[in-house]
């Protein structure tokens, strides 16, 4: 009985030693560790050695993505700053035309920057007036004078205005009524008489028609008058080149109304 019971005191200091060494084992594991990860006394691993590359191989993708990003908005700031500071000297930029006045023999007189055209002088629009109706109311039998003189009247009306109609009436209005179909009898001349200005937009006018045959024996005289209502219209880009050569001073007719004097 003693033996046996010597026997179990030994099997159970031999289990106590060893719990305490494996103990101290996994302390000193816990404390140290190698350079790929793995702990003091663990042996190598092939399925965590190759999650750790894999790890880290996403780590590195992750930081070079956010490099990359950073780097690209730093590159649209710049660009948009670029843009914005090449917008703003275009902005900035003008191109100032100058009026060059020359003599005869090609000396320069005078030079000046063009600036924003001023109100147009009322001798021009009191000659401007008394030449619409010149050509609207002359008949003669030079084709080549007459049609010059239907595009002068056509140069000083715009489509909108209710003046244009009105000038369509009176040349279209009937097949005798055409100037060119006119001038096939007989022949009209006008002698303006007086250009007033009623307001500033309205001019009366006042002239004296004669009517001659074919043969210049006068047919008839008498005098008229019309109410014409003027304005100047500014410069755009919708305006072509024919207009501006035809009405360089933008003086148009909006309205007109003329009768004869009794």
């Amino acid at each position: 009985m003693s033996l046996s019971a010597g026997a179990g005191v030994m099997r159970m200091m031999k289990s106590l030693l060893w719990r305490k060494g494996q103990s101290g084992r996994d302390e000193g594991q816990a404390d140290a560790a190698i350079a790929d990860g793995r702990r003091a006394g663990e042996e190598e691993n092939p399925y965590l050695s190759a999650r750790r590359t894999w790890n880290e191989h996403m780590g590195d993708m992750a930081a070079s993505r956010r490099n990359w990003q950073m780097l690209g908005l730093l590159s649209l700031l710049i660009a948009l700053a670029s843009v914005g500071g090449v917008i703003h000297i275009g902005s900035q930029a003008k191109f100032i035309p100058y009026v060059v006045e020359v003599d005869k023999l090609g000396q320069t007189l005078a030079v000046a920057p063009v600036d924003r055209a001023q109100e147009v002088d009322a001798r021009i629009v009191h000659a401007a007036v008394a030449s619409f109706i010149q050509q609207a109311r002359m008949v003669t039998p030079d084709v080549a004078l007459q049609r010059k003189a239907i595009f002068g009247v056509y140069a000083m009306l715009s489509p909108e205005d209710p003046a244009t109609a009105k000038m369509n009436e009176f040349m279209n209005g009937r097949p005798e009524a055409s100037p060119f179909r006119r001038a096939e009898r007989e022949m009209v001349s006008t002698e303006i008489v007086s250009v007033i200005a009623q307001s500033p937009q309205t001019w009366q006018a006042d002239w004296t028609e004669t009517v001659r045959d074919r043969q210049g024996i006068v047919k008839n005289s008498y005098r008229m008058r019309a109410l014409v209502t003027v304005y100047v219209a500014e410069p755009s880009p919708d305006i072509s080149e024919a207009q501006l050569r035809n009405n360089p001073l933008g003086i148009y007719i909006s309205d007109f109304a003329w009768s004869r004097q009794l």
